[in-house]
Formats: C-alpha cells, sequence, structure tokens
C-alpha cells in the first residue's frame, strides 16, 4: 500500500512537471504564419534610442516600429523581445518576451488609461495618444496594436521556416532582424530599395552612434528566382575594382565569378530568357563592375579580352596608355541586367589588368589619372576605415558614399561616405556583411584631411586657440562666442564644458601652474575681470578680480626664473598693476601712470641675466625691470604700427607707420630698415625669425612669397616638431595657407577657412592639426599626415 501511495505521488508530480513544461512556450514560437519582419531584440536600451536617435536606423524602421516604442519604453527585462509586423504595408505590430511580475507595470506609467476587457482577458491601454492591447499567455507577455492578432495567437500555426531562421540569430547583438524582402524598407541594408523575392533575410545588428554594421544570410531556393541565384555554381573572387576605381566614386556594383558561362546562363534563366551562347570578351573576364560613369572589367589575360573585341579603333593616346572607340556602344544596355546597365558605352582602354568603358573619352583620361596617381577607391581613408570588416572575396558587392546611400534610402544622407555591402553565395542562401559608416568626405590627398567640426549655438567672436591639457599631455581647442560664453573643446571635437563670461576675452588665454603640481589654470582678462579658471571651468579662488577701470590689454603673465613664481600683469589705459598667482598685489613692482596711453601688450624678455618689460606708449617705446623702473630710457620718438613689440636678434623690434623695421639694442641705441611695407602691414617674429606681410606679398626671413590678391590675416608663426611653420588666411576667398621657413607651401594647401589658424599638436602623436573656422559659428580642424 505504502509502494502504490509513493507511486501515486510521483505520478502526480511528473504530470504536474509535465503540464508546467507544456505551458512554457518560447516567445517568438507565437509568431504568426503571416509575419513579414520580425526584430530579436537583446539590447533593448540601445534599440529604443536608435529608433528615433540613429542616422540609419530610424530611417529604414517603420512607422509602426515608432508607434511600438511606447510600449518598448516602458518593458523592464533582460530578456529577448520579439517585435513582428504583419499585415499590408506591415500596419500591424506584435510584442512578445518573457513574462514576469516587473515587466510591465501599467500603474507606474504616466499619461495611461487602462481597462480590462474581461470577456477576451485581454487589457486595452492608452499611453499618451498610441493605444494597445496586452495580455500574458503564460510566460509570455504579448502587446499589439491590432486586438485580432492577439486573440488569435497560438502555437499550432507556428511558421517553422521563420523560427529556424530566429534560432539562428546572435544573441550578442543589439538586435536581429529577419525580413521578407518584397515590400521592406528593410531591404535597404542590402543597398536595394525592394526585390520581388518573398525569400527572408537575416541580419544581426551592431551599432554605435556613428556606424552599423551587420551580417546574416539570405535565403535562396533550388531554382533561380533572384538576383542572388545568378550565382550558382559559381565561386567568388577577390573584388579588384575598387583598386581603379576613382577615390570620389558615389556609386560601384561589382559581380564576380570563377566562370562567366555559368553566371551567364543564371542571368538569363532569371530574366526567363533563352541563353545567347556566343562566345563574348566578357567570357574571359572574372569580374564585371558599374562605377558612375563607367564599365569596368577586370581580366588575368587583358590580352585575350582585347583581341575578342572586334569593334575597336585607336583614336588617341593619353600618357602611354591608347584610347579605343567600342563599335557596339549598346553592348552593356541589357546583357547584365538586373545587376548592370549601361549606354552609350562608346569607347574603352585598357590599363593594367582593367579595361575600361565609358561613355566619353575625358572620363576614361580622369579614371587612368587617378589610377596613376593612386588617387583611387581602395586608397581612400573611407574605404581603408571598413576594410577590416570586410571579406576579400564577394560574388556581390556594392558600395556607396553618402550620395549613392542618399539615393537608396530616398532622402540626404551626410557625412555618411563609408558603406559596402557583400553577398557571398553558398548552396541554398548568400551570407550578407554589411556596413554603414560616418566617415566625412577627405581632401582628394591624404596628406590633409578633415579631422572633424565643431558647430556652436552661436557666432563666435573670435579665432580659436588652443590650451594644453595636462591630463592627457595634448592640447584642447578654446573658443568664445558672441554671447561671451567660453567653450572647451576636446582634440577629438567635444564640447567639454562652456562657461558664461563677463566681456569678451582679451588676446590670448594663458596657462599657469598656480599649486606647482603640474595642474594647469587658464588665465586671462575681460574689459573688467581677471579669470583664472581650473581644468573643469570653474573659478579659482580668489579670482576672478573685479575692475572698475577698464582693462585695455591682454593679461601679461611673467615667469621669470621659470620657478613658476608667476605675476599677472594687468593693463589699464597708462597704469600696469601687477599680481602674483594668489591674487594679491606685488608691492614692489610701480610703474604708476606715465603720460601715454599703453597701446601694446607688455610682454617679458631676457637677455643673458637681465629681464625686460616691453612696451608701446604713445610714442615712446617703454623698456622696463622687474620692478617698473625704466632699464633702457629712449629718447627717439616712434610712430608705431599695430603691430606688437617682439625680441628678434637680441633686440626689441616692431614696425613704424612707414612700413620699417624698428629695432632698439640693450644699449638704446635705435635703428630702422625699410622692408617696402605699406602703411597697413603685419610682422611677426621669433627670436631668429623674422616674417611680414603686406598686401598679397608674405616674406619668411629672406624670401617673399607673391599671393592671389586678397584680405589677409596676419601671419603666425609656429615651432613644432623642430620646424617653423607660417599660416595666414585670406579671408576674402576663404583659404587658410600654411609654409615652411623657406617659405615652400605644405602640400595639399590651402585649405577652406574663414579665421586665422591655429598649428598645433592636438593628440600625442607627431601629427599636426591646423584649426580655424568653417564659418561664423563652426570651427573646423584639419589634420596634416
Amino acid at each position: 500500500m505504502k509502494r502504490f501511495c509513493f507511486l501515486l505521488v510521483l505520478f502526480s508530480v511528473v504530470i504536474s512537471c509535465q503540464k508546467d513544461y507544456d505551458k512554457i512556450k518560447s516567445p517568438y514560437k507565437f509568431l504568426p504564419p503571416e509575419t513579414n519582419s520580425v526584430f530579436a531584440v537583446n539590447e533593448l536600451n540601445d534599440f529604443v534610442k536608435s529608433i528615433k536617435n540613429h542616422n540609419i536606423l530610424s530611417s529604414i524602421y517603420i512607422k509602426e516600429l515608432k508607434n511600438a516604442s511606447s510600449v518598448l519604453e516602458n518593458l523592464n527585462t533582460t530578456s529577448q523581445i520579439y517585435i513582428a509586423f504583419l499585415g499590408e504595408n506591415n500596419s500591424d505590430y506584435l510584442i512578445l518576451t518573457e513574462n514576469d511580475s516587473t515587466l510591465f507595470i501599467v500603474d507606474s506609467i504616466p499619461n495611461h488609461i487602462s481597462e480590462n476587457l474581461n470577456d477576451l482577458k485581454v487589457n486595452k491601454t492608452q499611453i499618451d495618444s498610441t493605444v494597445f492591447y496586452h495580455k500574458s499567455l503564460s510566460n509570455v507577455f504579448a502587446a499589439s496594436n491590432n486586438l485580432e492578432i492577439l486573440k488569435n495567437l497560438n502555437t499550432n500555426q507556428e511558421n517553422n521556416k521563420l523560427t529556424t531562421l530566429i534560432e539562428t540569430t546572435d544573441s550578442k547583438s543589439i538586435a536581429s532582424l529577419v525580413f521578407k524582402s518584397n515590400p521592406s524598407n528593410y531591404s535597404r541594408l542590402l543597398f536595394s530599395k525592394e526585390d520581388e523575392s518573398t525569400n527572408y533575410s537575416v541580419l544581426d545588428l551592431n551599432y554605435s552612434d556613428k556606424s552599423l554594421q551587420y551580417n546574416g544570410i539570405t535565403t535562396s531556393s533550388d531554382s533561380i528566382e533572384i538576383k542572388i541565384d545568378c550565382f550558382k555554381n559559381t565561386i567568388p573572387q577577390k573584388t579588384q575594382s575598387i583598386n581603379i576605381a576613382p577615390s570620389n566614386t558615389e556609386s560601384l556594383i561589382s559581380i564576380s565569378y570563377d566562370d562567366f558561362t555559368v553566371f551567364n546562363k543564371n542571368i538569363h534563366q532569371l530574366r526567363k530568357a533563352e541563353v545567347d551562347s556566343t562566345q563574348t570578351f566578357l567570357n574571359f573576364t572574372n569580374e564585371i563592375a558599374q562605377i558612375d560613369n563607367a564599365i569596368i572589367l577586370h581580366s588575368l589575360d587583358t590580352d585575350l579580352v582585347f583581341e575578342t573585341i572586334e569593334e575597336k579603333s585607336n583614336i588617341e593616346t593619353f600618357r602611354d596608355i591608347d584610347i579605343y572607340e567600342f563599335g557596339d556602344s549598346d553592348f552593356f544596355q541589357d546583357r547584365l541586367q538586373p545587376f548592370i546597365t549601361f549606354e552609350n558605352a562608346r569607347y574603352f582602354s585598357i590599363y593594367d589588368e582593367f579595361i575600361i568603358f565609358s561613355n566619353s573619352s575625358e572620363t576614361l583620361k580622369s579614371i587612368i589619372t587617378d589610377a596613376l596617381n593612386n588617387n583611387t577607391l581602395v586608397n581612400t581613408d573611407a574605404f581603408e576605415s571598413i576594410s577590416d570588416n570586410l571579406s576579400d572575396e564577394a560574388s556581390l558587392f556594392i558600395f556607396k558614399n553618402s550620395e549613392g546611400l542618399s539615393k537608396i534610402f530616398g532622402k540626404t544622407i551626410k557625412g555618411y561616405n563609408a558603406n559596402a555591402v557583400q553577398f557571398i553565395h553558398e548552396d541554398g542562401y548568400a551570407h550578407v556583411n554589411g556596413i554603414i559608416k560616418e566617415f566625412k568626405k577627405r581632401r582628394a590627398s591624404n596628406s590633409v584631411t578633415e579631422a572633424f567640426s565643431v558647430t556652436l549655438d552661436d557666432p563666435i567672436i573670435s579665432a580659436p586657440q588652443t590650451v594644453k591639457n595636462h591630463v592627457t599631455k595634448a592640447h584642447d581647442i578654446a573658443v568664445q562666442d558672441v554671447n561671451n560664453v567660453l567653450y572647451l573643446i576636446s582634440s577629438t571635437g567635444n564640447v567639454l564644458w562652456q562657461k558664461q563670461l563677463q566681456g569678451k576675452i582679451l588676446g590670448k588665454i594663458e596657462q599657469i601652474d598656480m599649486y606647482k603640481n603640474g595642474r594647469l589654470q587658464l588665465a586671462f582678462v575681460t574689459p573688467n575681470r581677471l579669470y583664472v579658471l581650473d581644468r573643469n571651468g570653474n573659478d579659482v579662488s580668489p579670482f576672478p578680480h573685479r575692475f572698475n577701470d577698464e582693462i585695455t590689454q591682454p593679461l601679461s603673465v611673467f615667469d621669470y626664473d621659470k620657478r613658476k613664481n608667476y605675476r599677472l600683469l594687468i593693463t589699464q589705459g597708462k597704469n600696469l598693476l601687477m599680481y602674483d598667482a594668489k591674487g594679491k598685489s606685488v608691492n614692489g613692482f610701480n610703474y604708476g601712470k606715465n603720460g601715454s596711453e599703453i597701446t601694446t601688450q607688455p610682454k617679458h624678455f631676457r637677455i643673458g641675466s637681465k629681464d625686460y618689460i616691453a612696451f608701446a606708449a604713445g610714442e615712446t617705446l617703454k623698456i622696463l625691470n622687474r620692478q617698473g623702473d625704466v632699464r633702457i630710457n629712449i629718447k627717439d620718438k616712434i610712430r608705431f604700427s599695430d603691430n606688437e613689440v617682439y625680441l628678434y636678434k637680441n633686440k626689441f623690434t616692431t614696425t613704424n607707420t612707414l612700413g620699417q623695421l624698428v629695432q632698439v639694442d640693450t644699449r638704446g641705441k635705435l635703428s630702422t630698415k625699410n622692408l617696402n611695407l605699406t602703411d597697413n602691414h603685419h610682422l611677426e617674429t621669433t627670436s631668429k625669425t623674422l616674417v611680414s606681410m603686406t598686401e598679397n606679398k608674405l616674406n619668411i626671413k629672406s624670401r617673399t612669397v607673391d599671393l592671389d590678391y586678397g584680405n589677409y590675416t596676419a601671419p603666425r608663426i609656429f615651432y613644432l616638431n623642430d620646424k617653423i611653420y607660417v599660416t595666414t588666411t585670406d579671408l576674402q576667398s576663404k583659404k587658410v595657407y600654411l609654409f615652411d621657413s623657406q617659405a615652400k607651401s605644405i602640400p595639399n594647401f590651402p585649405v577652406f577657412g574663414t579665421s586665422a589658424a591655429e598649428l598645433q599638436k592636438l593628440a600625442q602623436d607627431k601629427g599636426l592639426e591646423l584649426i580655424t573656422q568653417a564659418d561664423d559659428k563652426t570651427i573646423i580642424v584639419y589634420k596634416l599626415h
């Protein structure tokens, strides 16, 4: 009896477990057979953000997914979520996931209305203007905008093919997408607006703000029904056309095969056309590509291809390469549809392993020139940035820059110039590998490229400048807008902070290490404030100092003995006030009023063991000692130009209104030299290099560069990587020039710019960056390679 009772209990337990097991269903088992597409979401937060914010994904997500986001945003789960679309034009959605008590708490949702449809065991909820229905199916939560879908949910009509494909998705991806190609916005990820196929494609999606990577498969059938079937019984080849396509190519479509006869038979079968068995020069190729305005063939035996082209005549030679006229100009019009169609292929030429056809001989010359100069797609920074994500071989390879991508997506997409999709055909399916990446267009050569740009909300009041970052040992960019807001921008283009100031910054921002611990502060003046800010933009006590009288010159910072015992010199009209780094007045300095307005920023120079503070006041060059007393008495009057005072070859140097170089030695002797400068001229020097500019003539040391006539900024000298550089900007033509100490232009300059430029090492590498403005609100940074 005891044994019987034991068996009865054991049987009951087994039956109970079996019932519980029957209740446990994977959520995707409830997907209706008529499902057109489904997302398997692994990272819900990232996915929901991408619905609205991702430049590419938000373009292909259909409207209903954006409506479904009202449900998704209120789900609390780390389990996979399945979002299916059904009905005509994917008008209905269905959300499925594992259910638990914390998954969807209606009462915690603001602005909602909810009611129970008791007879259907369904809840109806409205969040703002979005209405949906939801219910629990044992361990599965289901929600839809269509009540009929929930009423008919069951697992007896499982879509086995769809289920199998979902089970192949990568759970480590942010999300996976299973869809039918026709009709579907998602076909755009395959760089196709739509396909006649009703077969499923599966893509695992991984993305960041700037890129989208995806891979998966597109299914096929036994017969030739879709484009990818044309590659049945062929072997993918290495994509070679990228080696000759110009760097500015908008679109490239490449098909490859090991046997054109097989491919040709398949493509005719797809078009339901009689196979043309006539051998042509295509039989000796293994790749055919179409770029913007040309057809490119690749062959291991171009001589054989050439011999097989019957209707041809040599019309000219360009850089030792023959250009031929092709008699059968409509050869490519229909032969390679639906992949390639090209009208009026009137000319061709042979370069290396390529045969290039075009409707213009000038186009051929342009392609040849680019090829000779290695200015080709494969050598661009954009393509190199995605090359590691691509396979060498592909049956079908498609590349688009931002213009080509915009045509696929039906809207303007700027800055995405590194985009490619590959199809590698195997038995019954094709592997898909794609990447869409933001990569701004670069100049034709790799020597100078645009690193980044930053656009402010308001116009910039003065040219950007750089400051040292003591944390990264690199440099950041400081800039102020017309509202007197100061911005600090990182070396990668991120705005680190912004701070409201009382007035415009005068001159340069200086840096001091007031605590002598290696941490640098920013020091500068506005017309009535002396500021010292820390790395995070916070005021350093006891600053800022306020002044009733106007400050009239930029802040001068002196470190006499290089011991970080800083002196901060304030200029107020005719007066000089000196403070230490802690903001205390330096009693030992007393300049006082001396009759004339100070017209240049006071500067500290050391010659030998003596310190000199030099500036212009009225028509007198003042040269003081540390205490503010006259160190050198200059009796000669000087009619100063608008240029500063420099130390050049151990002499105090500036210019006068006659365009003469004025120099004073340590004994007070004044000399002048005619530089043939007009009254409107610019001067800058280092201790050994003198640069001047007048009208369109830039003088660097003893050499003169004649520039186009324009409106030039004052030349600036930079000493970086043991080399002298000189910049000036033509504000009229919006060109930034860069020269070396021998007055030779740096390759690939001038570049576009609308303000004075600064050259600096923003990062720790050896490369230099040039910082200027692209417009009144935008900073642009160029990288010199």
